[in-house]
């Protein structure tokens, strides 16, 4: 989480600089940035200006509206935006600096007001700022990997030269979001020519230290450039320049709105305010105050160049509040501040000569003729290898049973005629493990290989619904891949596996009535088919998931002590349907049943918890079971579950479950079922996956039981 209190918090940070500093701008020069200082005698943003005749075919004063970085704190932009529109004044030229020259580049290229509210309501702010790749395009494998893991980093290695190093963050997600509203305006252009409405960005050059003004170039670049946050965000090279965020320099650059020509300029600001000690507690509130643009010399020095300036107090939210309620509250902060200055605008809209009938708004972007995704127009499968690149991963996860878990994850793409992949996976806690894959991948996203895996795994056993085993376990798997077929929504493999079983000597308790070899091992013939279009993995709304599998278990390949061997048979299926926007169902019916004679107690059906294979790989989640146990031969289990987005990222769901066991699927519902039933509040964090606690009660144990979780499952 601090690397997001870090992302959130630098786009404010604006460092004091004298008026005679050097600063480096950008002019038209085949399309080529020119960085030409600034000196005593010269006023090189004034040249640009002249040299791309800004003011020609004007019938009116130049009206410029600046507008300052400061993260979520932009939305106050908006709701600014939509009075400027209301009073009719003309928009010529906007500057601005991080999420100022978003937000700017979005209205100069011709969307209004309600098209950028619309954007910052539909964006995925936590996937917009992170690397990964869209989830829907992904194979089936990887799109499960990833949803356990917070962060992910690629790095080349050998002869490969990362070609944008010095950063957590490559940006990729935010310069495809700006390709995908800017698209027709991704080509090298003139920012001063070439767009519906003037427009130009500020960045910071780390080689020489100084401010440079963007106003030619490729525009997708030079906003990611004036929004990337100094060691979060990978800088962008432009010839001999290396940009980072602008508001380390300039966060509020209506001086360069007057440089490029403006006759009158509406700057538009946030403010901070002064606060009590008792508002300063926090890490965020201590760092956002003590490297706020307000307080800043040079962003209080450059308001003396507005004509209208719109403050807007923003006390209460960060630079951070990118959630839906704190972006309406900040656009309407905009909106009502800039109200304040309604009259002062249609003054300074009188003194500009602008016509009483004319209509000055640019709307030139529709949003309903977007395509329906940033992916739509080259859909299909993304392949994630990088020919001679290692991607790290790292998850996180807390709970009161495993309670603090690391999984750590690097992946090694070699390339080659034949595809080749090394995957070691390394997993810390009270069940660690190590994990070794080989890869080959001979047609694409058809896979061959070999796996093994080692498991220490320490846990309680119960007995009808009391504990009864305490038991430390070695868990070791070896399997060799012998196809698998992995593609958007469906996975298939067929393999071969051996499987052992190490028990160290457990505590037992007058309610158990199982016995566990010292060890056990096994060979199995296996296959599994898997489909799963839903649309998330924690908070679904939409989408249906089906899972069979098959296994054939043998003491020696052909028998299980000397007789035929041991059939495993699972069978899932659940569905999510909406009843409501905020209110969804999800019914699951699922079954594993096993055939055949002494079968072993590892082999045995598994229930209980809230995860699948938490203990023993067959494991089934069981609503109401805090922990598991064993059941009979033959396991049926039907679910519902009624998820309830209460409002934000807030979630309640409410689970209930009944279960059905027997010796034989004829005898299945001979016994009385056993049910449960667990009410969950949920808390949806997004890249650190849900934060939440359950409580449970079941017909079996008749006790309650309360689970907290914070993070992913892995």
């Amino acid at each position: 989480m601090l690397l997001i209190a870090l992302m959130m918090v630098m786009p404010v940070v604006a460092q004091d600089v004298a008026d005679d500093d050097e600063v480096l701008i950008s002019v038209p020069n085949n399309n080529d940035y020119v960085a030409i200082p600034k000196t005593a005698g010269a006023d090189s943003l004034s040249l640009a200006a002249q040299a791309t005749n800004s003011n020609v075919g004007l019938q009116h004063k130049k009206v410029a509206v600046v507008l300052s970085g400061g993260g979520a704190l932009g939305a106050i932009h908006v709701g600014a935006l939509k009075v400027i529109e209301e009073v009719g004044i003309p928009v010529d030229l906007v500057v601005g600096t991080s999420m100022g020259s978003i937000v700017g580049a979005l209205y100069s290229v011709g969307y209004n007001s309600d098209d950028i509210a619309t954007m910052f309501h539909t964006m995925n702010w936590t996937d917009l700022f992170l690397d990964r790749e869209n989830q829907d395009r992904l194979t089936l494998s990887d799109r499960h990997a990833r949803n356990t893991y917070i962060y992910d980093r690629g790095f080349y290695v050998g002869s490969g030269v990362d070609p944008q190093p010095g950063g957590l963050i490559r940006g990729t997600n935010v310069e495809k979001a700006f390709e995908y509203y800017l698209h027709g305006h991704t080509d090298s252009i003139n920012f001063l020519t070439d767009l519906p409405r003037q427009f130009a960005c500020v960045a910071t050059d780390l080689v020489t230290d100084s401010e440079v003004d963007l106003t030619s170039g490729y525009l997708v670049k030079s906003i990611r450039a004036s929004m990337s946050i100094p060691g979060v965000f990978t800088p962008m090279h432009f010839g001999d320049m290396v940009l980072v965020d602008g508001g380390a320099k300039n966060n509020f650059p209506a001086d360069v709105a007057r440089k490029l020509g403006a006759d009158y300029v509406i700057g538009v600001k946030f403010e901070l305010g002064l606060g009590t000690d008792r508002e300063y507690r926090s890490l965020m509130d201590v760092m956002e105050r003590s490297a706020g643009s307000d307080v800043s010399r040079r962003a209080r020095d450059n308001e003396k160049y507005c004509d209208v300036l719109i403050k807007v107090p923003v006390r209460g939210y960060s630079s951070g509040s990118f959630g839906r309620n704190a972006l309406d509250s900040l656009m309407m902060r905009g909106e009502v501040a800039a109200r304040e200055k309604i009259d002062s605008i249609r003054v300074l809209k009188g003194l500009a000569g602008v016509d009483p009938n004319g209509d000055y708004t640019i709307h030139l972007r529709d949003m309903s003729k977007l395509p329906l995704s940033l992916d739509e127009e080259d859909g299909g499968l993304i392949d994630v290898r990088k020919n001679n690149t290692i991607e790290a991963s790292l998850g996180a996860r807390f709970d009161n049973e495993d309670l603090v878990a690391l999984k750590l994850r690097g992946r090694y793409f070699l390339g080659g005629k034949v595809n080749k992949e090394l995957d070691l996976t390394l997993r810390l806690g009270l069940r660690s493990m190590l994990r070794l894959d080989i890869n080959l991948e001979p047609w694409t996203f058809r896979k061959m290989g070999v796996s093994y895996e080692f498991w220490y795994k320490y846990c309680d056993l119960y007995t009808k619904g009391h504990r009864s085993n305490n038991l430390s376990l070695i868990y070791q798997k070896a399997n060799v891949k012998l196809l698998q077929l992995d593609a958007m929504n469906f996975d298939c493999e067929l393999g071969v596996g051996w499987e052992h079983y190490h028990f160290f000597k457990g505590l037992w308790n007058e309610h158990s009535t199982m016995t566990f070899p010292v060890n056990e091992h096994y060979f199995n013939y296996h296959l599994r088919l898997r489909y799963n279009n839903e649309d998330e993995r924690y908070f679904t709304r939409s989408g249906m998931r089906a899972e069979a599998r098959y296994d054939y278990f043998t003491d020696n390949f052909a028998q299980w002590k000397g007789h035929g061997g041991i059939h495993a048979v699972m069978a899932m299926w659940q569905m999510t349907f909406a009843i409501t926007q905020s209110t969804h169902i999800r019914p699951l019916v699922q079954g594993r049943m096993l055939f055949g004679d002494d079968i072993p107690t590892t082999l045995g059906n598994v229930a209980g918890g809230i995860s699948y294979g938490k203990y023993f790989p067959q494991q089934l989640p069981m609503e109401g079971f805090g922990h598991f146990e064993f059941f009979d031969k033959t396991l049926l289990r039907a679910s519902l579950r009624v998820q309830q987005r209460v409002t934000g990222r807030h979630y309640l769901m409410l689970d209930g479950s009944v279960v059905e066991h027997n010796t034989k699927l004829s005898d299945i519902f001979d016994r009385k079922p056993l049910w449960g039933v667990q009410l969950s509040y949920f808390y949806n964090s997004g890249i650190a996956g849900p934060l939440g606690c359950t409580l449970g009660w079941s017909s079996h144990t008749h006790r309650l039981n309360f689970f907290v979780t914070l993070g992913m499952e892995f």
